[in-house]
């Protein structure tokens, strides 16, 4: 039987739930979407929640409503889903990619202060696999510059300083199934700036404001039915990155420092939506992942070097460290429901594939 990388909980009461709203009819955005946008706001202490069809639409949604166009140049780390590198392409923006961390795996304050020139008129910030980047050292090095926390993987992780989803002018979040708290597709905008949000409001909505068309935008809202499994799930986020934060802290003691993980900054706590971990030399990352298969574990790519990706052919940007990590990295199983002897099968599976 095969141990998955990933698998959503859903339970009972997120069938009642969705049944309550097909039975409703009520299906598209309605009252469960603003409550869920009510809850997740207060959850991460932000004033205003707009949820969306997915965490790209909000990517997209965020540098639209920041005016960000044509001639302009936003930061991105260069280790990431294409997603974020995406939004800036689709704004018509250009992308400059930021290196990131050796341990840490999130872009550094350094890293973006440096990249930023005349025409960067924003940054995207990315709390890497939920693992919360060093948020007061980018707000300080970025100064008045628009911030757009891309917390899509971070639902439940915390700064020093406080909840991830609460850094910048605008912070992202997902409800895709490998995230943390899934509504099956969406994601959220997430600010404290009134006018922002009746623009994302209003971007999201076709372009409407108090009933007119007053821009022409798409069509980025999400249902009641996604809400309704939303808030079903917020009932037990808690309990969610609490189990995860057991898993990841068994894997971590079967590793040691044999192998190389990802490092959370001091103070900072992850919800490890992924655990990742860095292949040695000498071991090609696809034949480990199909060896671990044919012995029953699944293992993810850990993630991509963007600017390598066809989307971007022509890049000539040399980013040593986001190469390296996509090129060894890979993803083990982790989700709330696995059990502890799924987590050392899954270890005896690696290391026997990589001692063989």
């Amino acid at each position: 039987m095969l141990i998955h990388l990933a698998k959503p909980w859903i339970g009972e009461d997120e069938q009642r739930a969705v049944a309550a709203v097909l039975e409703s009819g009520q299906l598209v955005q309605g009252p469960l979407v603003e409550r869920f946008e009510q809850s997740v706001a207060a959850l991460v202490g932000r004033t205003h929640a707009i949820a969306v069809s997915s965490g790209t639409a909000a990517l997209q949604l965020a540098l639209r409503a920041l005016q960000v166009g044509p001639g302009d140049e936003v930061l991105c780390p260069a280790l990431s889903w294409p997603s974020p590198a995406h939004a800036i392409r689709v704004a018509g923006a250009k992308v400059r990619f930021v290196d990131v961390d050796q341990d840490e795996w999130n872009s550094t304050a350094e890293a973006l202060r440096e990249a930023r020139n005349g025409n960067t008129r924003a940054a995207i910030v990315i709390d890497q696999f939920g693992n919360p980047a060093r948020a007061e050292q980018i707000r300080e090095a970025l100064g008045a510059l628009p911030i757009i926390e891309d917390a899509a993987c971070a639902l439940g992780s915390r700064f020093a300083s406080g909840p991830c989803g609460s850094l910048g002018k605008i912070s992202c979040l997902s409800f895709h199934p490998r995230k943390i708290l899934t509504t099956g597709e969406g994601g959220m905008c997430l600010t404290d700036d009134d006018d922002l949000a009746e623009k994302l409001r209003m971007l999201r909505n076709h372009g409407q404001l108090r009933g007119e068309f007053v821009v022409a935008a798409g069509n980025f809202r999400m249902t009641d039915i996604a809400a309704a499994l939303g808030l079903a799930q917020l009932q037990r986020l808690d309990e969610m990155v609490a189990r995860r934060r057991e898993i990841a802290a068994l894997y971590r003691d079967a590793w040691g420092g044999e192998i190389d993980l990802q490092r959370t900054p001091d103070g900072s706590e992850s919800n490890y939506q992924t655990f990742g971990v860095v292949l040695p030399q000498g071991h090609d990352r696809d034949t480990v992942r199909e060896k671990m298969r044919e012995r029953g574990v699944e293992a993810g790519l850990l993630s991509f070097a963007i600017h390598k990706l066809g989307s971007f052919a022509g890049s000539e940007a040399s980013l040593p460290i986001a190469e390296h990590l996509a090129a060894r990295g890979i993803a083990l199983p982790l989700y709330p429901q696995m059990r502890n002897n799924e987590v050392e099968a899954v270890v005896r599976c690696l290391r026997g594939v990589l001692h063989e």
